[in-house]
């Protein structure tokens, strides 16, 4: 039996998908953890030794045209510490994991495919692991371009009583991005965007989408101190300025 992957994707309070432009499941990080099959895409057979699963929205037609930079002829390929660990490091660096793969034996030829994997969908970096069942497991990632570059999530109860009229709280900021680019900070709650109100995560997705490329200024609370911020989003296909 090929060992199982599990899902890590969801198992931290404070961690959220990627504020990402392809679609409004990981606009937001509202991304689900569901993996399939990506027939479509290029990518080497399916085996009874060895199997390759892309995560569900992120088959290899649609992150192309949202790659940071063109893919490189070989992913960087090494071993890793622990999935939710790795993923942990990847993310704020804009690195999205984009597929898993399962395999029978810890071999070369095991890793072989691996590298090859990699290199039919055009991931950056691939980490794998040794199961202690047998076999091994391969993570895939691809570096994307951000629109916003901050993860962000609905106010708390206790948040809420300090702004009764909502906001989102963001969390990692990830570098040499618009978010980190307007000096916006990991625990800031941003309460509009262009004086428009940011009731919650749904709204703030709805307003990301509608400005994106433009420059706009987000009202911030930072503690106790109201901030104005102006943000030059990405624009279409993940550009950042």
């Amino acid at each position: 039996m090929l060992a199982s992957i599990p899902d890590r994707e969801n198992d931290m309070n404070f961690r959220f998908a990627l504020v990402l432009l392809f679609g409004c499941s990981l606009l937001g990080g509202c991304a689900t953890s569901s993996f399939v099959r990506d027939s479509t895409a290029p990518g080497l057979p399916a085996d009874t030794d060895n199997r390759y699963d892309a995560v569900a929205g992120r088959e290899s037609a649609v992150i192309a045209p949202l790659r940071a930079a063109p893919a490189p002829a070989q992913a960087e390929l090494l071993a890793g510490r622990t999935p939710a660990a790795d993923q942990e490091l990847l993310t704020p660096q804009a690195y999205v994991l984009v597929g898993n793969s399962r395999h029978a034996r810890d071999d070369d030829a095991a890793r072989a495919w691996i590298a090859r994997q990699g290199q039919a969908i055009g991931a950056d970096k691939i980490r794998w692991y040794a199961q202690s069942g047998g076999g091994l497991t391969a993570a895939y990632f691809v570096r994307l371009r951000l629109v916003f570059g901050a993860t962000f999530r609905d106010l708390n109860a206790n948040e809420r009583q300090a702004w009764p009229a909502g906001g989102v709280r963001l969390g990692e900021v990830v570098g040499d991005s618009p978010a980190s680019r307007a000096n916006l900070r990991p625990g800031d709650i941003v309460t509009a965007l262009d004086r428009q109100p940011v009731n919650d995560r749904a709204k703030f997705q709805q307003l990301l989408r509608e400005h994106m490329g433009r420059t706009v200024e987000l009202d911030v609370a930072r503690g106790s101190e109201p901030l104005r911020r102006k943000v030059q989003l990405g624009r279409t296909f993940g550009e950042t300025p």
